[in-house]
């Protein structure tokens, strides 16, 4: 019966559920599919006894005799069960170690180790030593020998242990796990259990799980540079000054804050909590549920930021008062040390400058760009510019190594973000020397229809021009457009700008170019610019959309959208482009946003490259008649191991919010590399229409990668990780406690026909269809005529 249980289909889904549940952060879920797993008891047996029961339906009262499970009327048998959870790395390499740290004899009391439902967890059940005292004074002298922190919630003689599936289990004795009788351990313990005294009776053991998990050394952990324990003793000698402190309310307070200061890690917090004294105390007295505790607390901040995000305001969690008080001579100290860091120090910035400057020696255009320029400064030009050089290649197509069916276009949406005065006026001197080719050939559209404009406003005024030729608005595919433009203009120029190439029709891309982002949302919250919101994500993929008015001057159909823009703006204009309540739209993951530190100094006298504008003009004019497929077999290999490798890391960290940042980084590998490759091998390409790519290439493609993928890490990792908790939070199924689950639940594990009569309130026939319906299911096993055994505690 063990091993058939532990091999049933429906357990292994129940844990696999349950695992993926916790895996979610969806502790409710976790919780549920775990109370439906089978609760093995191994310390004891029950004797009968009479147990008071309640019919739901009735109300009527009556008494059962069966082996109700109770403390009070336990047999032990001389086996122990140790709870080890929380464990962070492999289990079973964990027990494989802690193993070797026993000797002989304790090696051979072992009886069974299996993995528990969570998957973070170990459960070694053991044969106790009498003279060691009773199960928890054996449980703690265990976890002493094996090094691991062990929970003391489980000293109970009554506590149970849900079943797991037979690929979890480590190593089992059979013979001894069902068989094994020690009437020594029983004799000597069983009255004492009966009366509820459960607790520790060696003296060395009382507050001893302070001492385990020391040793173990998961508390060594530093805040700001010091010991998290020895802040947390400050803090208990100070919180407890005062007679009459609740200790459960202290325990919740000082979860807040542990949860703050520990970035968060539940187990680390729970381990720090359980090693308390006063904690340990509540434990022993009443039964104190510290991971509940916990848990409530980590709830706690993640309502009260949620809260924030759904009001569009940031929140910064702060540790309180009382702990602040005796962390701050500590953060003034290293204030003080680190009074010149900013946030952007946790970029690797140097390293990008030194490998930007070394580039600069291969690829031209470079060095102009870069000249005068703070090393820091150098991704954010690098980007900009190469979305520039990229959108005047427009001409051109490559294809990629997801679908290479479809005929792929270099599409840019790039922000630089920096803080006002960081220099983002150089971008916008870029953007009129790199787009001139594209700002020149609109020039003569933009006064053709400026021309047909003022026609029009005469006809209303001139008699004589009322009687010549009607009018004709000229199709234009004027290429810039900013902010303020009519989506019906910007739709009619994106469909007129199409070129034949190679023999087949090919959109021009759209430009839109912006100093202020901030222009860009204001612009959002009305007129005519709110209808292409939507085309910003579409414009990514180049995806279809469409429209159908009924006004006679837009245009009915369906198009594609073309469309590259460059914004440079703010943190505080990038919060109100992307925050927290929009986060879900997908616009994060097709941005490019690159930080522009405000670093440096003007200087007086600059370095001076001759021609440098006349060089980015010329290169500006030759990219602009680039057209055709563009061979990139090279960079689909590098991006494609590129983000194999980091999907691979992302996936073992089971982080969906890294999975989905990742997705769109290789088009900008692509794309920001392929203008400056084409230049570097311009003759090639010139002759052959071919590029032969070498290592400095595929180098300079992975450093692009980097780049963008460390920034948006940056600006938008937490708001990832928060999309995605709160997306398991508030999308769960909530699973409903029903009459019949309670009535199934007050059965004894053995039980007859006359049970499920009194518990359920039911005739005779509808009991028997009942069990009939629970044996099908497999929920319930006959043990003897007309006798039954549940297989699962709780109905699923």
């Amino acid at each position: 019966m063990f091993w058939a249980y532990c091999r049933a289909p429906q357990t292994i889904q129940l844990v696999t559920e349950a695992r993926q549940a916790l895996q979610n952060g969806d502790e409710k879920t976790y919780a549920d599919k775990k109370k439906q797993l089978a609760l093995m008891i191994f310390v004891g047996t029950f004797e009968e006894w009479e147990k008071e029961l309640e019919n739901k339906r009735t109300g009527e009262k009556r008494k059962e005799t069966a082996m109700w499970r109770s403390q009070s009327h336990v047999h032990l048998n001389g086996l122990v069960v140790a709870d080890y959870d929380h464990l962070q790395g492999d289990v079973r390499k964990i027990w494989a170690e802690a193993y070797e740290r026993l000797s002989p004899e304790d090696k051979a009391r072992i009886v069974l180790v299996y993995i528990t439902p969570s998957g973070h967890g170990l459960k070694p059940v053991f044969t106790a030593d009498p003279a060691i005292g009773n199960l928890i004074d054996n449980q703690l002298d265990f976890s002493r020998k094996l090094g691991l922190p062990l929970d003391e919630s489980c000293k109970d003689g009554s506590r149970g242990a849900f079943m797991t599936t037979a690929d979890d289990i480590i190593y089992i004795n059979e013979e001894k796990l069902f068989t094994y009788e020690d009437e020594t351990f029983s004799a000597r313990f069983d009255a004492l259990y009966r009366d509820g005294q459960s607790q520790a009776t060696k003296k060395d053991n009382l507050g001893s799980e302070k001492k385990i998990i020391e040793s173990c050394g998961p508390l060594q952990d530093n805040y700001n540079g010091m010991q998290v324990m020895e802040i947390v003793d400050k803090w208990s000698q100070q919180h407890f000054a005062s007679e009459g402190v609740s200790r459960h309310e202290s325990s919740i307070l000082l979860a807040r804050d542990l949860l703050i200061m520990l970035d968060r890690d539940q187990s680390l917090v729970l381990s720090v909590l359980k090693a308390q004294p006063w904690v340990q105390a509540i434990i022993r007295e009443r039964g104190e549920d510290v991971e509940r505790t916990v848990s409530d607390a980590a709830t706690y901040l993640k309502a009260q930021e949620s809260q924030a995000a759904k009001k569009g305001q940031p929140w910064l969690p702060k540790i309180s008062k009382e702990m602040q008080a005796i962390v701050e001579p500590l953060n003034s100290k290293i204030s003080i040390l680190n009074s010149d860091a900013d946030i952007y120090d946790q970029l690797p910035l140097d390293k990008w400058a030194d490998e930007l400057r070394e580039m600069a020696q291969y690829y031209p255009c470079m060095k102009e760009l870069f000249v005068n320029l703070h090393p820091h400064k150098l991704p954010a030009v690098l980007f900009s510019s190469g979305a520039l050089f990229g959108t005047l290649m427009t001409r051109a197509w490559y294809h990629f190594w997801f679908d290479p069916k479809i005929m792929r276009r270099l599409n840019y949406c790039i922000f630089i973000i920096g803080d006002p005065g960081a220099g983002k006026h150089m971008i916008e001197e870029f953007y009129k020397l790199i787009a001139d080719p594209i700002i020149q050939a609109d020039q003569c559209m933009t006064d053709a229809l400026n021309r047909y404009k003022e026609s029009r406003t005469e006809r209303t005024t001139s008699t004589k021009a009322q009687k010549a030729e009607a009018l004709k608005k000229p199709e234009v595919g004027i290429r810039v457009h900013p902010a303020r433009t009519a989506t019906g203009e910007f739709i009619r120029h994106m469909l007129a700008a199409k070129e034949i190439i190679q023999g087949q029709p090919i959109n021009l891309h759209m430009l839109s170019f912006d100093s202020e982002l901030d222009n860009v949302n204001k612009n959002n919250k009305g007129g005519d610019w709110k209808d292409r919101e939507i085309m910003e994500l579409k414009a990514f993929h180049n995806e279809e959309d469409g429209q159908m008015y009924a006004n006679q001057e837009s245009i009915s159909g369906m198009f594609n959208v073309y469309w590259n823009f460059i914004y440079t703006g703010t943190p505080y204009a990038l919060h109100r482009k992307v925050n927290q309540r929009n986060f879900g739209t997908g616009m994060s993951s097709r941005l490019a946003v690159i930080p522009l530190p405000d670093r440096g100094k003007a200087k007086r006298h600059q370095e001076v490259i001759e021609g440098s504008d006349e060089t980015l003009k010329m290169w500006a004019y030759r990219l602009d008649k680039v057209a055709g497929e563009i061979p990139i077999e090279p960079l689909n290999d590098e991006t494609y191991e590129w983000q194999t490798e980091h999907m691979e890391i992302a996936e073992f960290n089971h982080d969906k919010a890294d999975r989905m940042l990742l997705k769109r980084i290789p088009y900008y590998g692509i794309g920001i590399t392929l203008p400056f490759i084409v230049m570097r091998h311009w003759e090639e390409w010139e002759q052959n229409r071919t590029l032969t790519m070498d290592d400095m290439d595929r180098r300079f493609c992975r450093m692009v990668m980097e780049i963008q993928y460390r920034s948006q890490q940056f600006f938008f990792g937490e708001m990832a990780f928060h999309y995605f908790a709160d997306q398991d939070k508030e999308f769960v199924v909530r699973r409903r406690t029903t009459r019949y689950d309670e009535c199934y639940r007050q059965l004894p594990e053995q039980f007859k026909a006359k049970h499920v009569i009194e518990v359920f309130g039911c005739s005779q026939p509808t009991a028997s269809r009942n069990i009939n319906r629970l044996l099908a299911d497999g929920i319930i096993e006959h043990v003897d005529t007309h006798t039954y055994r549940k297989v699962l505690a709780e109905l699923p």
